[in-house]
């Protein structure tokens, strides 16, 4: 799973032995059973918004016992064991718990096998999402879905919460005749049940756990590709929604083409792909079927899309085929696929195959570890087990080295096949690969909250000292420190936590690379002015010898430099060799730094004519910009070549095009991204962008037009602001598109100032009421709090206001602490 957010909620642990009334069957009930099967049959009704199901469950006793435990949060209605008569059950709906007594069945003695069923109705929630038609939403298909990672799956279907509890599953749902239905597994029936319905049936021939288990049902349409094997790859998506289903069913069957020499065949019968409209993060990885929002998963050629694509993908080896075996070990699952993620996108960050580690991509977060024990199961999903577990694989595998470590986790996959993995026996298995020193080492970065960081202290004789300081033992491989001298010649340093190495003053003459094997993130730099203005300033090349070492390093760290020099506007090229310097580098995210390198060079030119310089030979490179797969390193960072080659002119033919709301036009979604970037004049803005946001026939494409309205509107004191967001609000209840349009709408009533505060504040309360926008709900209230904060009366009507709205957990949480906000 790949969080669009992280959460912060508590998930209810539940205990292995439930206690209850005296006589009733809470009291001794177990979890002393084995689930070998799921079978749900049942319908979705849109009026009372609830599913009418029986789940046939399968068990096998491991104990003998006179009551079992399942978890659930559903309605129940009845429940059945065969071969005994009107068993008693109870139900704990605090707790989560449904209570089935054994006694009545003469046959429940350990190592036998049960058939349960239970009939039961569930409502939606924030794992069971009905998303019918709505405002603002160009798409006019609804769409029934689960989300069920880490404990949902019991908010729609009585079960056993545990990841290491593996089980087969089969659905089968009376759908409306011109719906589909999606879900794990093969299709095994599609009937016509009756007048204008039919029955579609999947089920999977291999294990799964809970979380995983899932089904959608829209109109869909599909898109299709195959691996080089001939694997079905599958993207399904709402009928007419815009976006490039075909390219990205291409994409990611050539992931799996890159995935299966690393890490093994793909593990089951087919890859989907599934959008589906208000997702509430921004992927899960159902075993076999994915499903992602639609508004970050349609265009491949786009870095964010790409990415979550290859996450979800990567799962279904670790995560899918093998599964973790508690919830402290989702940073096996997380972090390898955070890693294999990257490593997918490879082509586009390392097209000279230098073969770097990726570790520029893992942002870890300082204070946060990769496990933490004490948090419960849906607040684990920080930062920890994502960036910094995949940091934490990469320097298994930088210390391992590449073959040893594909081969290690290729055993893994086929030793734990269908079954499930913990941190030891992960751990264990690198071990001969790693030694008793580093694999201590693995075991200590687990727990280590705090970043290492390096610093620069002054030394005799030399440029300076460094001293990489890692004071809860976070680093595992060693990070070298590389200078080059004008003849080409290189030298370097290694260091572990604690060590101290000498930079001589010829290391910062010509180019200093810091982790030129791209294992870790950034670190944190220490020291006085003086040093701190050496290191950065060796870092970014000036001569032509640090330019040619440059050029023979691998993308990453060309990234680093242009980052670096991208910051401090450092004078690394002119305006006769921005052509030639895009040409030699290999990474798509290095062009796009150098671009924006050059247009600060431009910008801050205090001659005339080097700045007519720069936009003679910025504009023709500007027009076409750079690869797509680029920006997402630059973001907005492009904005200030506008500066420089006046965007008016350089996209005239594009702005009519905008200006008409992208009805029937050809601009792509990724150019568009691209457009986003640059500024136009406050006026121009509502009518280019802000008839997308407005109009657009492709929700994506009025997101992308609502991110750069909100980053404009920090900026903007118009009325005329003020009535555009009041007036998309009032049409717009779209989760995906909600955060942007709040956001925007919030800068221009602050700066704004006059009565639309309570206007906007209305308009939000209206949002909060609706079902239909759970996952914009946190930010709403957020949104709401911070702007009333001068104001507690104001703030107490605002949430005094919404106790009977149908918030989100999340949501609703904020509103008994509304001080999270602040």
């Amino acid at each position: 799973m790949r969080p669009l957010r992280l959460a912060f909620l508590s998930a209810l642990s539940l205990p292995f032995l439930i206690t209850g009334c005296g006589g009733s069957p809470l009291e001794g009930a177990t979890r002393g059973y084995d689930v070998e099967r799921y079978a749900l049959e049942g319908a979705f009704d849109w009026t009372s918004r609830k599913l009418a199901a029986t789940v046939s469950v399968t068990l096998t006793l491991t104990e003998d016992t006179p009551a079992i435990a399942l978890d659930s949060h559903v309605t129940v209605k009845a429940v059945r064991i065969t071969g005994a008569d009107d068993p008693a059950y109870e139900v704990d709906a605090p707790g989560g718990v449904l209570a089935i007594s054994l006694e009545d069945a003469p046959e429940a003695t350990k190592g036998k096998t049960l058939e349960i069923e239970i009939d039961y109705e569930a409502g939606t929630s924030d794992n069971f999402y009905a998303i019918a038609t709505r405002l603002g939403d160009p798409v006019l298909s609804r769409a029934l879905f689960t989300d069920s990672e880490p404990l949902g799956t019991s908010w729609w279907m009585p079960c056993t919460d545990d990841p290491s509890d593996r089980a087969t599953f089969s659905v089968s749902l009376e759908i409306p005749a011109q719906e589909q239905l999606i879900a794990n597994g093969r299709l095994v029936l599609d009937a016509e049940e009756g007048p204008g319905s039919h029955r579609v049936q999947y089920e999977t021939g291999w294990t799964l756990p809970t979380y995983q288990m899932a089904f959608a049902v829209s109109q869909f349409e599909v898109a299709k590709w195959h691996t080089k094997s001939g694997l079905p790859v599958e993207v399904w998506h709402r009928r007419e929604l815009p976006g490039s289903h075909a390219e990205m069913a291409k994409a990611l069957a050539g992931m799996i083409d890159r995935f299966e020499p690393l890490i093994g065949p793909y593990p089951f019968e087919r890859y989907a792909l599934v959008l589906v409209p208000s997702f509430p993060g921004g992927g899960m990885e159902n075993a076999g079927i994915s499903f992602q929002r639609e508004t970050s998963s349609t265009e491949p050629t786009l870095a964010g899309d790409f990415y979550l694509a290859a996450h979800e993908l990567a799962h279904q080896w670790f995560g899918d085929l093998v599964t973790i075996e508690t919830w402290d070990d989702i940073w096996i699952k997380e972090g390898m696929a955070n890693q294999l993620e990257y490593e997918a996108g490879r082509a586009f960050t390392d097209a000279s195959g230098e073969g770097t580690l990726h570790g520029d991509q893992f942002y870890a977060e300082d204070g946060v570890p990769i496990r933490d024990r004490a948090l419960a199961p849906a607040d684990k999903y920080t930062s920890g087990p994502y960036a910094r577990a995949a940091w934490l694989h990469a320097q298994i595998r930088s210390v391992a080295g590449d073959a040893t470590y594909f081969e290690t986790l290729r055993k893994i996959l086929e030793a734990h096949r269908f079954g499930t993995i913990g941190t030891d026996v992960f751990i264990d298995a690198f071990a001969e690969a790693l030694g008793p020193g580093a694999t201590a080492r693995v075991r200590r970065a687990l727990d280590a909250k705090a970043m290492p960081r390096i610093e620069l202290q002054a030394e005799p004789n030399a440029a300076f000292a460094l001293v990489l300081d890692d004071p809860d033992g976070a680093i595992v491989a060693p990070l070298v420190v590389r200078w080059y001298g004008a003849d080409g010649s290189a030298e370097e340093v290694s260091l572990l936590g604690g060590a101290r190495a000498v930079i001589p003053a010829a290391g910062t003459e010509v180019l200093l690379v810091v982790d030129p094997g791209d294992v870790h993130p950034e670190f944190e730099v220490t020291g006085d002015e003086a040093r701190t203005a050496a290191w950065l300033a060796a870092r970014v090349p000036l001569t032509a010898s640090g330019k040619t070492a440059l050029a023979g390093l691998g993308g990453a760290a060309q990234m680093n430099a242009l980052r670096v020099a991208a910051t401090s506007i450092a004078a690394m090229i002119t305006p006769a060799e921005i052509t030639g310097l895009l040409g030699e580098l290999d990474a798509d995210g290095a062009k796009a730094l150098a671009l924006q390198l050059a247009c600060g060079l431009a910008w801050s030119a205090a001659d005339a004519a080097e700045q007519e310089a720069w936009a003679a030979a910025l504009a023709p490179l500007l027009e076409p910009g750079p690869p797509s797969f680029g920006l997402g390193w630059v973001g907005a960072g492009l904005g200030v070549c506008g500066d420089i080659v006046p965007p008016d002119a350089l996209f005239s033919a594009e702005w009519p095009k905008l200006e008409a709301g992208l009805v029937g036009e050809d601009v792509t979604l990724s150019r568009l991204q691209y457009l986003g970037a640059f500024q136009l004049p406050e006026e121009r803005e509502l009518a280019t962008f802000g008839v997308v946001a407005s109009k657009a026939p492709s929700l994506r494409a009025r997101r992308i037009a609502l991110d750069h309205l909100a980053r404009r509107a920090r900026d903007v004191t118009s009325e005329a602001w003020v009535a555009f967001y009041l007036d998309l609000l009032r049409a717009t209840r779209t989760s995906e598109t909600l955060p942007s349009a709040m956001t925007g709408a919030s800068w221009a009533v602050f700066n704004t100032g006059g009565g639309a505060l309570g206007l906007f504040v209305e308009e939000l309360g209206d949002i909060l009421h609706d079902e239909a926008t759970r996952p914009a709900h946190a930010r709403a209230i957020c949104i709401g709090v911070r702007l009333l904060s001068d104001d507690p009366a104001a703030t107490k009507a605002f949430l005094g206001g919404l106790a009977d709205a149908p918030l989100s957990e999340e949501a609703r949480v904020l509103l008994s602490k509304p001080e999270m906000c602040l």
